[in-house]
């Protein structure tokens, strides 16, 4: 046995005594891609196994996230900082070789993956990341960015939604430095993956300008390693190696369905290491050890090598230097300097002084790139001077994700983790239920990501209810470590910028389609989430979000000519309120005997600050199409229809 399927041997053992040290796991795909994993990470994966955080390495995303049992074992054998005992915690409650790969749990793993075609689009993500920074930063001869994006898929993976809309864009940007390593061994949980696709894989990848490689072989180590090879020339198209592969190779029940996530028992494990030469367990054995150092070894070189050009170019580009260190830094924005008195006292909608805003902090960070769902003129989220990101000009700062919600929101994940800053995206708020997992991702991983929702109710009116949103303001502030902000006027959206730019969690700015009467309120408490905006005390408190603060400051006015005492509260972000300190919270909702919410939502968190005798009032039906004053009446949202209401409830 040559060395090379000896290590590969040796990685098979490894990651399925892994799993059935842990019973539980997914023996399947990390037997039948153990010589696609090898063959990367020994003869094309450039990575500094003592800087994890190397601007200039490659990278590597597990798009199958259940292949992570290989993806240790493979870490572990070359050396990229874990031993044995984290092998044998597999999947042990607070380890750092968790179920699937998680970011920031395990030092190299670039991203969380887990829900299939995810990392996909993770992976195209950073792609288009690196494209940007070779475009403003490389010069001839000086190639400081020449690094590669690998994505290891499989079935499961190229079957989901974001993957197709992701893989699509690839190959219109003609990103060249992504390569996706896909896993073909026809199997999926149920059964045979020609059952429920029957594609012609070659045929659809050539149709989405990608360049096709098919390895016969995908257990041959010369075969694998030659197509990587073949496909990093590629100059002007991503590339997709399909590698027809085995699942559950070696193992008694090679081939088959019941492979994929049923641990091998001991009796099995055992004849499979037989059948494949391995005698140790949780270990590898010295000659193997001392093949795969060659590999830490070329890494070094590499990295010489680079420090070395880079040295150069620092002093041969003087000003580039700057600027790339500039765009790297993560120097902090004086929010007080962007704030525009004018348009303050301007009655705008949320989404026209998001535009204003938004271009406003651009102007200031230089990474900040982004782009909508095909609805710029719409959410009027758009960089006047960044210019469009394309093939042909991969400095510009706006991407055309085409109408992709879904992938759009994943691959803002993969160009954020590249980046290092917020990465913005746009589309309408009935449109966001299409990114919730993309957007649960960007929390999962605590994610910078500003997600900018506008035509934020009822009242964009004549395109019915299947744009008017209804349900997701509840869904997205049920997701952790997601702030969710409402504004009502242009001074609380510089105020929530200002909480954004200050957080490295995830942002939901849900925006109005229709002008906002402009307000006053001091930006301090604002920032605290709710906040008192009109009155001292009385017998009713109104909490109230966005637009329907305006209808409540009316309630008020309504309500006091007839006797009845009220306060306003405006509530832009829960989840900033819900960090004040106690006696904060209590001050602020014990202004009045009776606690009245009005948000245009059906979301029940309300409940949590008004109590089970307050009065919820929101829409708990979904619209019609008509004009959004029709609308008011329908559902019983304008300040007359509340106000008797309010006093129903109070007698």
């Amino acid at each position: 046995m040559n060395i090379n399927n000896k290590c590969i041997n040796h990685l098979r053992c490894l990651s399925a005594e892994m799993i059935t040290n842990a019973n539980s796991g997914h023996p399947g795909v990390a037997l039948g891609a153990a010589t696609i994993f090898y063959a990367l990470f020994k003869d094309h994966y450039f990575y500094d196994i003592k800087d994890h955080n190397f601007i200039a390495r490659d990278r590597f995303v597990a798009s199958a996230g259940h292949v992570s049992a290989l993806y240790y074992a493979t870490a572990y054998m070359f050396n990229f900082g874990l031993n044995e005992n984290d092998l044998k915690n597999f999947r042990q409650i607070n380890s750092v070789t968790p179920g699937h790969p998680e970011y920031k749990v395990t030092n190299f793993v670039e991203t969380s993956t887990g829900p299939l075609g995810q990392g996909v689009a993770n992976a195209v993500g950073m792609a288009i990341a690196q494209s940007m920074l070779a475009e403003r930063f490389n010069v001839q001869k000086y190639p400081v960015f020449d690094n590669f994006v690998y994505c290891f898929a499989g079935d499961g993976c190229l079957m989901e939604g974001v993957a197709q809309e992701a893989l699509s864009l690839a190959g219109t940007l003609k990103l060249n430095k992504f390569i996706l390593l896909y896993d073909y061994n026809n199997i999926t949980i149920d059964g045979k993956a020609e059952e429920a696709n029957a594609e012609n894989i070659k045929k659809k990848f050539k149709s989405m300008h990608f360049n096709v490689i098919y390895v016969r072989n995908g257990n041959s180590y010369k075969s694998v390693t030659r197509a990587i090879a073949r496909a990093k020339k590629c100059a002007n198209k991503p590339t997709v190696i399909i590698f027809k592969t085995t699942i559950g190779y070696g193992a008694e029940n090679a081939g088959k369905n019941s492979i994929h996530g049923k641990p091998l028992t001991i009796q099995e494990l055992t004849a499979l290491k037989q059948k494949l030469g391995v005698k140790e367990s949780f270990s590898l054995p010295k000659d193997v050890k001392d093949y795969v150092l060659k590999t830490s070894q070329k890494n070094s070189d590499l990295l010489e090598k680079w420090n070395n050009m880079f040295a150069v170019y620092k002093t041969a580009n003087p000003e580039l230097y700057k600027q790339l260190v500039a765009f790297m830094a993560n120097k902090p924005i004086d929010f007080s300097k962007l704030i525009k008195e004018d348009i303050l006292h301007q009655d705008l909608s949320g989404r026209d002084a998001n535009g204003i805003i938004l271009n406003d902090i651009a102007q200031k960070m230089p990474r900040l790139v982004g782009g909508t769902a095909d609805v710029a003129s719409s959410t009027k989220v758009y960089l006047k001077n960044g210019g469009d990101y394309s093939h042909q000009n991969k400095k510009g700062r706006n991407i055309h994700f085409g109408v992709r919600e879904h992938a759009m929101g994943a691959i803002c994940n993969g160009i954020s983790l590249v980046l290092t800053s917020p990465v913005f995206c746009s589309t309408f708020l009935a449109f966001s239920n299409y990114m919730l997992p993309p957007i649960r991702m960007s929390a999962f991983m605590n994610l910078p990501i500003w997600f900018i929702f506008t035509h934020d109710s009822y009242k964009i009116g004549e395109d019915g209810p299947s744009h008017q949103s209804v349900e997701q303001l509840g869904t997205l502030r049920l997701i952790p470590n997601l702030n969710v902000y409402r504004p009502a006027f242009t001074k609380e959206l510089y105020a929530c910028y200002d909480l954004a730019l200050s957080s490295t969690c995830p942002s939901a700015f849900v925006l109005s389609r229709q002008t906002l009467k402009s307000q006053d309120a001091d930006f301090e408490s604002i920032k605290k989430g709710g906040y008192v905006i009109s009155g001292e005390s009385g017998e009713v408190e109104i909490l109230a979000t966005g637009s329907e603060v305006e209808l409540a400051l009316k309630v008020k006015d309504m309500l006091e000519s007839q006797d009845i005492s009220c306060v306003v509260a405006s509530f832009p972000c829960l989840e900033q309120f819900d960090k004040q300190p106690k006696s904060y919270r209590d001050e602020i909702l014990s202004k009045g005997k009776l606690l009245v919410s009005i948000e245009a939502s059906d979301d029940n968190i309300w409940y949590k600050y008004i109590g089970k005798d307050g009065l919820k009032i929101g829409v708990d039906k979904f619209g019609k199409s008509g004009k959004p004053t029709q609308l008011d009446e329908y559902y019983a949202m304008t300040a007359t229809q509340i106000v008797k209401k309010i006093k129903n409830y109070l007698k």
